[in-house]
């Protein structure tokens, strides 16, 4: 009873569950274990990752208990002859050895998703590293640990060291993200919030999500049946085929149900590879856990990837103060729409307007005046304007519209509507705002440098006969 209170003190019920949950995902691996301390996959060591990640330090007692438990599971089980003060002594230097390496890597992540600013592909890339590091680091912490303390012989490191290194990467590849959302339910108090870096999505799968996992399972069949009776060794290699599927969900569901579906199909392969006797071939099967399950991860990353390269376009073409388009973009466009004109013998107007008097209202009103005239302008052009029309900032003060398919006697009545419009703003006392504008029509042989120098010609004459009107070349 005191030990039992010890341990409650110990342990208050999320470290507890925190145990249990562990001695189960650990049990889960050993159905599919093919030889002593080797497993087709360790998915214990992807929820010890993710302990360490979102728990942190406050993970360690708990999975200490578990070490202890399982390592007298194990003498029990291989028959080995030691009395329970070296199999306690012998569970906690196991579970040191395997704690540590993650917690070094949990550590680090944290640090380097704060840096990135919880980037996804950066996450991702450095997950995988990471991963990849840290179970070989526990790999050899733990062999090391059973042949000191004598559970195993050291002559067995030799053969097992591989494959026990490649089933702990898949657990933390495959079984680590999933669980570091699930643990943000049970621990209030997390050292790091998995949602930061892949977002706030639903849980729930999409409609059309069971005949994708239909797919990626019918594969997986076909694939492992293949390998057991075709008779080839290299048949084996068919179970990479489910990148396909996987990549697939991965660009179409959210992060959960990818990590879950991972997981899954993981479980299976390796109980398929026991189940058919596929022992010859187990570290192509663990590898192609590992290829999935990292390429997988990489496609959660492609969505981000699309959308920053979105905003970086955006930024790219978009005129920082206005929200009009930039010159750079202004031109290429402009370039577009003028050879599609004259290969499809269609009219095209190109239209420059500055604000009258803007040097002197920035130095009477000042610059904020002077930029909330800019913005205001154009918001005011905007409105006027079709959507297939272009407007953007030139320079300055200095605006370009490209109106597609437009004669010039309706760009001029749009030029005197924005200059009405423009009368209208009120910003400061006696502060009147008008523009100029100069408009040219595309004629053949004409490029967007030389119809902008007519339209600019025009904008000079609309200046010289009195500002606030309507030039045309």
């Amino acid at each position: 009873m005191q030990l039992a209170n010890k341990i409650g003190t110990l342990l208050p019920w999320r470290n507890a569950l925190l145990l249990f949950l562990w001695l189960a995902v650990w049990a889960l691996g050993l159905l599919v274990e093919y030889a002593p301390h080797a497993s087709v996959w360790f998915p214990v060591a992807g929820l010890t990752c993710a302990a360490m990640l979102v728990v942190g330090i406050r993970a360690v007692p708990a999975i200490l208990i578990a070490a202890v438990i399982i390592t007298f599971w194990t003498a029990l089980h291989y028959d080995i002859d030691m009395s329970n003060r070296q199999l306690i002594e012998a569970g906690l230097l196991f579970g040191i050895a395997h704690i540590f390496p993650y917690y070094l890597g949990a550590v680090t992540l944290r640090k380097l998703s704060a840096v990135s600013k919880y980037n996804l592909p950066l996450f991702v890339v450095s997950f995988l590293v990471l991963a990849v590091g840290c179970s070989l680091l526990a790999t050899a912490a733990v062999l090391s640990s059973l042949v000191f303390t004598g559970l195993m012989p050291a002559a067995d490191v030799a053969s097992t060291w591989l494959p026990f290194w490649i089933g702990d990467m898949a657990g933390v590849v495959v079984i680590a993200p999933m669980f570091a959302s699930i643990l943000l339910y049970v621990f209030p108090e997390r050292k790091f919030n998995i949602h930061l870096v892949i977002g706030i999505h639903s849980k729930l799968a999409s409609h059309h999500f069971k005949y994708k996992l239909s797919l990626t399972i019918v594969m997986l069949l076909v694939a492992m049946l293949i390998a057991r009776y075709s008779g080839s060794s290299e048949s084996a290699f068919a179970i990479f085929f489910l990148v396909i599927p996987h990549m697939w969900i991965a660009c179409t569901e959210t992060p959960f149900i990818t990590v879950v579906s991972l997981a899954l199909t993981s479980f299976l392969i390796a109980l398929l590879v026991n189940l058919f006797g596929l022992m010859d071939n187990v570290m192509v099967y663990q590898f192609a856990i590992n290829v999935i399950a990292a390429n997988a991860l990489f496609g959660l990353a492609v969505p981000a990837l699309v959308a920053s390269n979105n905003q970086l376009r955006l930024v790219a073409s978009t005129d920082t103060l206005t929200r009009v388009a930039s010159r750079s973009y202004l031109q290429q466009r402009a370039d577009l729409e003028i050879t599609r004109s004259l290969q499809q013998s269609e009219p095209l107007c190109l239209m420059v307007f500055d604000i009258d008097h803007f040097k002197q209202i920035n130095d009477h009103y000042g610059h904020s005046i002077g930029d909330e005239v800019l913005r205001l302008a154009c918001q005011h052009a905007q409105h006027l304007l079709r959507p297939a029309d272009i407007i953007g900032r030139y320079g300055g003060d200095e605006f370009v519209v490209v109106l597609p398919n437009t004669a010039k006697e309706a760009v001029v009545a749009i030029g005197n509507r924005i200059i009405e419009r423009l009368l209208q703003i009120e910003l400061a006392e006696q502060l009147k705002v008008s523009a100029s504008f100069g408009v040219a029509a595309l004629q053949q042989g004409d490029n967007f440098r030389s119809l902008f120098e007519r339209a600019d010609a025009a904008l000079y004459r609309a200046k010289q006969q009195g500002r606030s009107q309507v030039a045309w070349h």
